[in-house]
């Protein structure tokens, strides 16, 4: 089959995740506080698809991302590659089917993330300190909120596929 069902399912609930984010964002605007979750997005299409599917499904969510947040066309399409490509290549070492290696790849995919996003910012902010205490308190406020999402995303994502009768176990999984 050329698209795995449970890409379809997994671009939806990243499509889902981001307009919820979106939508703490907009919710708490009035506080110096932004929610930078997108780690989640990655992993568990790295660690459960094969590589046609992967690839599509972490196309269309970095597009889709790109499209919401306002970066420039295939800023977080490339990440969001780059992340899954390193993933995918060392997918047999996590143990896909619990949340601890997903939650620990999604908080090393996001921290990737918002460096880069950080880094891209251009030479002008990175000394004024003001711009770096954003930047902490939005690193620590979205990796808190990381350790309560991102369990409740992979287990919505597994009941997803269990509702719609597809594999739950990641393709090649590792025998140990």
């Amino acid at each position: 089959m050329f698209l795995d069902p449970r890409a379809i399912i997994m671009f939806g609930a990243n499509a889902l995740l981001i307009f919820l984010v979106q939508l703490v964002n907009s919710g708490i605007s009035g506080w110096p506080v932004y929610l930078f979750i997108l780690g989640p997005m990655v992993v568990l299409p790295a660690l459960y698809l094969r590589h046609q599917s992967y690839f599509i499904c972490t196309l269309c969510s970095g597009l889709w991302v790109d499209t919401t947040l306002g970066v420039p066309l295939g800023f977080f399409t490339t990440l969001f590659l780059v992340a899954g490509a390193i993933i995918f290549s060392m997918r047999l070492r996590f143990r896909a089917e619990h949340n601890y290696h997903p939650i620990l790849l999604a908080h090393s995919v996001n921290l990737f993330l918002l460096i880069v996003l950080t880094m891209s910012a251009g030479g002008a902010y990175l000394g004024v300190m003001s711009f770096w205490i954003q930047v902490l308190t939005t690193l620590t406020c979205s990796h808190v909120a990381l350790l309560l999402v991102a369990p409740w995303f992979f287990n919505f994502e597994r009941q997803l596929f269990e509702i719609c009768h597809l594999q739950t176990e990641p393709e090649d999984l590792p025998l140990l």
